[in-house]
């Protein structure tokens, strides 16, 4: 059935797979030149906090409303309109500058967000679709192994920026540091003209009821296996995103002479790894079961960010190097096992997945630094740990219930 659907709907397929690779671009670039929008909007300590969390929050309100958009629209429809909105988004960087207004700033990074959460919602459930329940989990490690491409790629092109405007006056930097927003602009709004002329399957054209997509929300509260997923999930990225996001600082408190130059080349060679991880998870699901992948990965993790909290030093560095590589197929591998039975209620799933993420990412990363100045960055690597440990949890409830189910039926004694 997949090899079909590839051979009559390459162009689609290629298309759709892209967007992991394009929002990975979006994602890390944000996150590259906030310190440089910081800079160029003179930004105070709360400011640039809305500006790091508007993603999150965009995320966690809009998840259902983009869900019940595709199930109305169709997957299709719902990628050209959330291209649409990210590129509308992206131009709106410009206006922002020149009025140099840091509310119209995060509108701008809001509506960008948006554009973000509906492509999520209509690309992810699409790859499951694509082919047997029993394998979406493996389509959505190899699409999402594309993601860290788009970093690399936008950290360098946020590097460039930066290396190149460095020397400007302030009152020229704002305008600077947008450019790249005009050529992404621009970019996505090409994409979601191609995709708008460009065959896709029948799946990824099917409309629904918007009521449907409401009363699937709530069958799907009402599951505790599902709700155990999208714990399972805020888990993962609670600390996935806590470690992230105090990676080069924990680099820099283990090895006092390291630079931030040295700290930053350490994170990229995690990133690095994070990415081959994706890729050798995804080949790994053609011969193991990706529950049981999951648990020894996250266990894995769970010993690495271990390491990190107990002994710190170089060691410990190595050990959060090993933690982002074994953390690489978490999110998908959750994701994939939460929605690839759910049938038409697929993407209210992926909705209820991704709101848990958007929550965990918040809840992880404000733990982190709580424990942080409390105790040390060391310590704060305990975050990680439970996470994985959780994830681990999960794996293995979800393995016996499965086996369970899978259980030859004795036959009645006569």
């Amino acid at each position: 059935m997949l090899a079909e659907v590839f051979r009559k709907h390459k162009a689609a397929m290629a298309l759709t797979f892209a967007l992991f690779a394009l929002w990975g671009v979006g994602h890390r670039l944000y996150d590259t030149l906030v310190p440089e929008f910081a800079k160029a909007f003179a930004l105070n300590g709360s400011q640039l906090v809305l500006t790091q969390s508007v993603y999150d929050l965009v995320y966690f309100v809009l998840a259902v409303p983009a869900a019940i958009y595709s199930r109305a629209f169709g997957s299709k429809a719902t990628i050209v309109f959330g291209l649409g909105a990210w590129s509308v988004g992206a131009f709106l960087f410009y206006p922002a500058a020149q009025q140099h207004a840091f509310l119209f700033f995060l509108f701008a990074a809001a509506v960008m967000s948006c554009g973000y959460i509906i492509l999520e919602i209509a690309a992810n459930p699409l790859v499951a679709q694509l082919g047997p329940p029993e394998t979406a989990t493996r389509r959505l490690n190899f699409a999402h192994a594309l993601y860290p491409i788009g970093l690399f790629i936008a950290i360098y092109v946020g590097r460039w920026v930066i290396l190149s405007d460095m020397e400007l006056p302030v009152e020229k930097l704002a305008a600077a540091v947008v450019r790249p927003y005009m050529v992404l602009g621009l970019g996505v709004l090409l994409l979601a003209f191609v995709i708008d002329h460009v065959s896709f399957p029948a799946v990824a054209t099917q409309r629904g009821s918007r009521r449907a997509a409401v009363a699937e929300v709530r069958v799907l509260v009402s599951r505790p296996w599902f709700l155990a997923a999208v714990g399972a999930q805020f888990c993962n990225v609670a600390g996935q995103a806590g470690a992230w996001t105090v990676s080069a600082s924990y680099v820099q408190a283990a090895i006092p002479a390291a630079s931030a130059a040295s700290a930053a080349d350490v994170v990229l060679a995690a990133l690095i790894l994070f990415g081959i991880g994706r890729f050798a998870g995804a080949v790994l699901m053609y011969w193991f079961d990706p529950i049981r992948l999951l648990a020894v990965f996250a266990g894995a993790g769970a010993v690495a960010a271990g390491v990190a909290v107990a002994a710190g030093g170089v060691t410990g560095v190595y050990a959060l190097i090993a933690y982002c590589f074994a953390t690489s197929i978490l999110f998908a591998t959750i994701l994939g096992t939460a929605i690839r039975d759910l049938g038409p209620m697929i993407k209210a799933g992926t909705a209820l997945v991704l709101m848990g993420s958007s929550a965990g990412a918040a809840v992880g990363i404000a733990a982190m630094h709580l424990i942080s100045n409390l105790s040390s960055i060391q310590v704060a690597m305990i975050v990680p740990v439970l996470g994985c440990l959780a994830v681990v949890a999960f794996a293995l409830a979800t393995g016996r219930a499965e086996a369970k189910q899978d259980a030859p039926v004795p036959a009645p004694v006569e």
